[in-house]
């Protein structure tokens, strides 16, 4: 499943960028590396939120890897 937010830059910080939601009730922030090149404010963006089921299972493996780790300490 797939969720598409609509915003535009609000403003840029030295290292923020702060999007306002087209419903003008939610500010998020994200940090000025990950706009694309050329990005500016007043620009429009489509943000789009999508499940990483792999990124969620190395997630995993590595939360038990440091317990093992943790577990074989004690």
């Amino acid at each position: 499943m797939k969720t598409k937010l609509i915003g535009s830059i609000d403003r840029i910080t030295e290292h923020t960028a702060y999007f306002i939601l087209n419903d003008d009730a939610h500010e998020l922030r994200f940090p000025v590396d990950v706009l694309p090149v050329g990005a500016d404010e007043g620009m429009a963006f489509t943000i789009t939120i999508q499940r990483n089921l792999q990124e969620e299972e190395r997630l995993r493996q590595e939360i038990a890897a440091l317990r093992d780790e943790l577990a074989a300490k004690q």
